[in-house]
Parts: structure tokens; C-alpha cells; sequence
């Protein structure tokens, strides 16, 4: 502001404070200037970003929604406390407060792709699957040739239980790109295996291996499946390929094969594949503390021990 604005010195001096660090001590500055002048945007932004700094939360998102209101008096949206608003609730991990100002910048300018696909993100992450795919189909309609779109559907159909749905969705992104159809495939592969349909998944990286051999990422992928459909023996023979496919990366190939083992409660397996891992990468400390973990789950203290007096 010009040095000749009334309200320059107390806002030059709640500035300086900011600049100093002491957003705390700003924040009695910015409130005192806000009742003097109410319809001062700046002053509103300057306090929310005080009280934001001082760990005021709840506080900061009041003003910012009180910011928000009024942007959304104004065409077009302009969006920074929009922006602020979704960043914040992500943070905090308020999927109902998320949706909340995602609906209403949407119903403000309803053409706008980008606060679409936004409103369709938070409903998914506040568990709102049939409403996520409502507004994903909705963002079809304003962008069926957007590949993106229909793996937003996807996911959205996976998280409603429809993995029939799911397919035929990410089949279509695939069919508009098929240059990037091995992404989407296993985009929709690791979304089947989170969603409980391990047996889907597995067929959709076959699918995928079908077309490309090649692919170490899609050999570890069907890996994953196949431990959780208790094929072990086939899970490593998945992963010996892709490690076959990445030698310079074997180590961490057989370390996330551990890891899977692991997670599985199949110690004996996890082990063997750590110790697959230490032979492909002996200096890697990390592998011989994830072998004598294993070790140590089996109850084999003694083992554990001596791996970790030698790593």
C-alpha cells in the first residue's frame, strides 16, 4: 500500500512482524485493522495467513471461507482462497469440509473441468463413492476425450464396488491412448488389488504381460497379486522376471518382493527374497536389516543377531 493510506503504518508494522517471523504477534494488528476496515480483501488474506503461520488452523480456514464467499460473488472464480480452502482440508484430513467448498466453486461455474474433477477427488476422499462417480460422469460429459477422465471414473467405480464398471472405464482411456495403455492397465490393476480383487487384478496384468513381456513393473505387479492369492512359488517366478528384466535394479526388485512376503506373515519367504536382495546388492545396509527382521520373526534371535553384528 502507498505510504499516504491511513491504514499504512499499522499494517506496515503487522507486515514487518510477519516478515520477522512472529506471526502471533500480527495477528491482534490484522484483527484491529479488519474492524476498521471490514471490506478490505487483503487485510482478510494477510490475517488468515497470520493465523495460518501461528498454527490457527481452524481459525485460518474461517477466513479464507470468508474470502472464498466472496469470490464466489465474482465471475469468473478467481480461486486463491478456493486453492487455499482444498489445500488445507487435504491436510487436515476433512473430507466433509473438503466437498463442502468443492460443490460450491463446481455449482459456480459447473463448465470448469479442473473444479470437476476436484470435487470428484474430494468425494472419493471423503468416502462419497456413487457421488464421485456421478461427478466423474458429469466431467465425461464436458471431456469424453480426456483419458484422464475415464480413469477418474475408474476409480470411482472400484470404490463404489463396481469393478465390471472399472474395466470398461479404463479400457476406454486405453482405447483414446493407446500409447499409454500399459499405464492405465496397471493403474487399474493396483486399483483392483487395493479395491479386494486380487484374482481381476492378476488377469489384468497377464493381459497387460501378454502385450509386453518386458515390463518388469508389470511382472512385479502380477507378483503382488499372486502372494495374495497364496501362490508363492508363482509370485517369486514373477518377480525373478522382472529382476531378470532389471538387473541394475535387482536388489530393490527382490527387496519389495520381501517386503510383500513380509506383510503376508510368510517370514520364510520374505527371508529368502532379502537374501536374494543382500546377493544383488551386498553394501545395501537396508536389505540385512529387513533379513534379520524376518530372522527375528521366525524367532531365529540368533540369526537376526549375527546378520545385524555383520551389516
Amino acid at each position: 500500500m502507498k505510504n499516504e493510506d491511513p491504514l499504512s503504518p499499522e499494517r506496515n508494522r503487522a507486515d514487518d512482524l510477519m516478515s520477522a517471523g512472529r506471526p502471533a504477534e500480527a495477528v491482534p494488528i490484522y484483527r484491529n485493522l479488519i474492524a476498521e476496515y471490514p471490506n478490505e480483501d487483503s487485510l482478510l488474506l494477510a490475517l488468515a495467513w497470520a493465523l495460518h503461520d501461528s498454527g490457527k488452523m481452524v481459525e485460518a480456514a474461517a477466513c479464507f471461507e470468508q474470502l472464498f464467499s466472496r469470490e464466489l460473488s465474482r465471475k469468473p472464480l478467481t480461486g486463491f482462497a478456493y486453492d487455499e480452502l482444498v489445500r488445507i482440508y487435504r491436510e487436515e484430513k476433512d473430507g466433509e469440509a473438503l466437498v463442502s467448498v468443492c460443490e460450491r466453486a463446481a455449482a459456480a461455474q459447473p463448465e470448469d473441468i479442473g473444479l470437476v474433477r476436484t470435487l470428484g477427488e474430494a468425494c472419493l476422499a471423503a468416502g462419497r463413492a456413487d457421488q464421485a462417480v456421478r461427478v466423474f460422469q458429469k466431467l465425461i460429459g464436458l471431456d469424453p476425450d480426456g483419458p484422464e477422465n475415464w480413469c477418474s471414473l475408474g476409480e470411482g467405480w472400484l470404490a463404489a464396488g463396481e469393478p465390471d464398471q472399472a474395466e470398461t472405464a479404463y479400457g476406454k482411456a486405453a482405447e483414446i491412448d493407446p500409447a499409454a495403455e500399459t499405464l492405465f492397465f496397471s493403474r487399474l490393476a493396483d486399483g483392483l488389488l487395493r479395491a479386494g480383487y486380487p484374482e481381476r487384478a492378476a488377469a489384468v496384468w497377464k493381459r497387460s504381460l501378454a502385450e509386453r513381456s518386458d515390463e518388469p513393473f508389470s511382472w512385479m505387479g502380477l507378483g503382488d497379486c499372486l502372494i495374495c492369492l497364496k501362490e508363492s512359488d508363482a509370485a517369486v517366478e514373477a518377480y525373478l522376471r522382472a529382476a531378470e528384466l532389471r538387473p541394475s535394479a535387482a536388489g530393490e526388485v527382490w527387496n519389495r518382493l520381501g517386503n510383500g512376503f513380509a506383510k503376508a506373515g510368510l517370514h520364510t519367504r520374505a527371508a529368502a527374497a532379502f537374501a536374494n536382495a543382500i546377493a544383488a546388492e551386498s553394501q545395501n545396509r537396508r536389505y540385512a536389516l529387513r533379513l534379520a527382521e524376518s530372522f527375528a520373526a521366525q524367532g531365529q534371535n540368533d540369526l537376526a543377531a549375527d546378520i545385524l553384528r555383520r551389516a
